[in-house]
């Protein structure tokens, strides 16, 4: 299905920011806002305190200049279930009754106390008999619905909401589609180096496959300058900012090497999930794209590219240049890049 850009507000609600941009009809980027929510706010998806999300979200609205009007609600996180299927052709009602039937037993609780939905990604043939293959993503009703309620009381409408896992789909898939020189075959790898974990989100030729909470994060980094250092939380955040702890040698040698002993652990972890997926797909990961906070860790990148043995590229590259407002440098866009992504739609 063909890729469109469209006019939308897009919220990013993660464990610490609140990211909110507002799209054109040309897919260029009018306004951002990134809000640093206070500690506690939310933790992996669910909400410890409604009326500081509120709070946040309002102030982010104000400090954006938003309208109250109708936005796209994006998520991320280990709640949201995604599997996919292979079942036979069958009319709508008939197919998502099987799907429901197959995610059953997926979810932890009551089927009934979450939201399913589903997409074709392709039609094969086996045996003769046509078949679909489906995408099925499944949430909590209670944790959507008090999203809903939240941004209803800061001023916002939602009226969709995606997954960070589909966004990035759309964007690869876009890409592809305005430049074919732009490859999504084989894999791909989306790596969200987020606050308090590293969400690696994986491509197969161009359709989400699977993806994997890492346990090393930007939260993980800051805490070893803590302890190693000596610093407070504040100051060692201050600190992983501004130095680069990963490239060539280092003043202080202990803390270069406790940060390079993290990062390689994260380097381990992101190779048992690319191992997963070749022996799954029979097919290798060819590009990581870096995304989130922490993906700004000065040295990283080349640091990644050099002991994962891929390309890694920023995933603020994803975004057209003819989007952005010159003179403005696009680096630090990948914190935006899921609600940047949601704001693409598939034209059925």
């Amino acid at each position: 299905m063909p890729i469109k850009q469209v006019p939308a507000i897009a919220i990013d609600i993660g464990h610490s920011y609140l990211k909110i941009i507002q799209t054109g009809s040309n897919g260029q980027i009018n306004k951002f806002v990134v809000h640093k929510m206070p500690e506690g706010c939310v933790d992996d998806l669910n909400i410890s305190s409604e009326e500081t999300l509120i709070e946040s979200l309002k102030k982010a609205k104000k400090e954006s200049r938003l309208p109250s009007s109708k936005c796209i609600l994006v998520l991320s996180g280990s709640d949201i279930i995604a599997r996919h299927f292979t079942l036979p052709k069958l009319d709508e009602e008939d197919l998502y009754q099987n799907i429901l039937h197959e995610m059953s037993g997926y979810l932890p609780v009551d089927p009934e106390k979450y939201y399913v939905d589903y997409k074709i990604a392709e039609t094969v043939e086996e045996d003769g008999v046509q078949m679909y293959k489906v995408l099925v993503t499944s949430a909590s009703k209670r944790i959507i619905n008090g999203y809903k309620k939240a941004m209803k009381a800061a001023g916002f409408a939602p009226k969709i909401v995606d997954t960070s896992e589909n966004a990035c789909e759309k964007l690869l898939r876009y890409n592809n589609q305005v430049n074919p020189e732009f490859s999504i075959e084989g894999g791909v790898c989306f790596l969200d180096f987020g606050t308090k974990y590293t969400r690696a989100n994986l491509y197969n030729n161009g359709l989400y496959y699977v993806s994997n909470d890492l346990k090393r994060s930007s939260q993980s980094i800051t805490e070893v300058i803590a302890k190693v250092a000596g610093k407070d939380i504040l100051t060692s955040e201050t600190l992983k900012r501004k130095n680069d702890y990963l490239s060539g040698t280092h003043e202080n040698e202990e803390l270069s090497k406790a940060i390079k002993y993290e990062i390689d652990s994260l380097v381990f972890e992101v190779s048992r999930v690319f191992d997963y997926f070749r022996n799954r797909t029979k097919n290798t990961i060819n590009t990581i794209y870096l995304s989130g906070g922490g993906s700004l860790l000065q040295g990283l990148q080349p640091y990644l590219e050099q002991h994962i043995g891929i390309p890694v590229q920023y995933a603020s590259g994803l975004i057209s240049r003819d989007n952005v407002k010159k003179n403005v440098d696009t680096t630090g866009f990948g914190i935006l890049l899921n609600a940047y992504a949601a704001t693409y739609r598939e034209e059925l």
